[in-house]
């Protein structure tokens, strides 16, 4: 399996979607997700997983909420900090936050990486450490409906959630799931989209890397989108209040 979570990466993803995202849909997912968790201005927000920091950057100036991106790989921590000064990252765990000393917040979102964490429990028992009272959730993530034959592709890691844990897991926690959107085909979509820019742009791409990474990234992804249309893999926005 292509490990895409390193910054080397996660850079070259970026260029490909034309900005400093690591989700699919980009800009429209933000808004998707915007809709419904509806951070108000001066609320403070929790990015779990922030990667680069553009979607942090997007929510936070999109609705005037105080954002703080928490991501494990400190370089991604370290260029999100540099590239957008208006908001704050930090390295750490999402599953060690009461370690961080955070601020308590108001809303937490994570987009697309919750799928690697394999202890559901721990995440949002983490999240149970920052969380005001009446704090609410929005987790943009993929869904595992064929477990078996997805792990059989190798092109994400077993740890992908099914329906199921997505709603059931969180309430031991104390978290009440209050909404599922099912994103499976626009998550189809925007994969397509994803590799016809990379065909698009073969050569450019290519040379950034090599031919090889090219297309080992190339077929992972095409990989996920077989997954997708053969309905392997789905994705949801899963939202969630504080009990």
């Amino acid at each position: 399996m292509t490990a895409m979570n390193t910054f080397e990466n996660k850079r070259f993803l970026a260029r490909i979607r034309g900005g400093d995202f690591a989700h699919p849909g980009e800009e429209e997912a933000i808004d998707l997700v915007l809709s419904h968790v509806k951070p108000q201005p001066r609320e403070t927000v929790l990015d779990a997983g922030c990667g680069l920091g553009a979607t942090a950057d997007a929510i936070g100036k999109k609705t005037g909420a105080v954002v703080v991106g928490v991501d494990l790989d400190a370089e991604s921590v370290r260029h999100a900090n540099a590239t957008y000064r208006d908001f704050q990252f930090i390295p750490g765990d999402v599953t060690k936050l009461g370690e961080l000393a955070l601020p308590k917040m108001d809303v937490i979102y994570a987009f697309n990486s919750l799928y690697a964490c394999p202890d559901l429990d721990a995440c949002f028992a983490s999240f149970n450490e920052v969380a005001n009272p009446g704090a609410r959730i929005g987790v943009f993530d993929y869904i595992a409906y064929d477990a078996g034959a997805l792990a059989a592709t190798g092109c994400l890691p077993p740890s992908v959630h099914s329906m199921t844990q997505m709603r059931q897991l969180p309430e031991r926690q104390g978290w009440a799931c209050t909404g599922i959107v099912n994103l499976d085909l626009a998550y189809a979509a925007w994969y397509a989209r994803f590799l016809a820019r990379m065909d698009e742009n073969r050569e450019m791409l290519a040379a950034v890397r090599s031919p090889e990474v090219f297309e080992a990234v190339r077929k992972r992804y095409a990989d996920m989108l077989h997954c997708l249309e053969q309905g392997t893999l789905g994705g949801a926005l899963h939202l969630y209040a504080r009990a």
